[in-house]
């Protein structure tokens, strides 16, 4: 019978080769950014320290170690960065308007038909008030008759695109 050992190339290597292929993994693991080849790059890392121990280790359990690390690391690296990132997301992620929501901005511009510009931290945003019920308003009598003039202060309480909807600080 034939035998031929497929791996026998790995038998007698240096642990510097495995730890080689760990740092390289992970410098593409730097470019790239799948968090991917960070674990492969462990368990080659792994098995090089293994190596070091024992140094006769054949190269088939070499590279069934490596194998087994691998999906083991993925797995475990998998679970660990999902646990970490949020849930639904940033809800004001690309969406600048959003973020106000809650802050104080001055009038720095009549309201005029319920429409105006107001100011927070230097920069100028398109402002629409709200009517008594909390809904947008066209300047109507809901929101108290007189609209604001420059200098009020408001309370922004939702936003429209890139219009902040606001109400009178209070």
């Amino acid at each position: 019978m034939l035998s031929f050992d497929l791996f026998a190339f790995l038998d007698g290597a240096s642990p510097w080769w495995w730890i080689a292929l760990a740092f390289g993994l992970g410098a593409i693991e730097v470019v790239t950014f799948t968090y991917f080849m960070l674990w492969l790059g462990l368990a080659a890392f792994t098995v090089g320290i293994g190596l070091a121990i024992f140094p006769t280790m054949p190269g088939t359990s070499q590279l069934l170690t490596f194998a087994l690390l691998s999906v083991l690391y993925t797995v475990i690296g998998w679970l660990v960065v999902r646990r970490h990132q949020p849930k639904d997301g940033d809800p004001g992620l690309n969406r600048r308007s959003a973020a106000m929501v809650g802050r104080q901005a001055v009038v720095t511009q009549a309201f005029s038909a319920g429409v105006g510009w107001v100011e927070i931290d230097g920069v100028r945003w398109r402002a629409r008030l709200v009517d008594a019920d909390g809904g947008p308003d066209g300047g109507g009598p809901g929101n108290g008759g007189e609209p604001p003039e420059a200098g009020a202060t408001l309370s922004i309480t939702d936003a429209d695109g890139m219009t902040l909807v606001v109400a009178p600080a209070g």
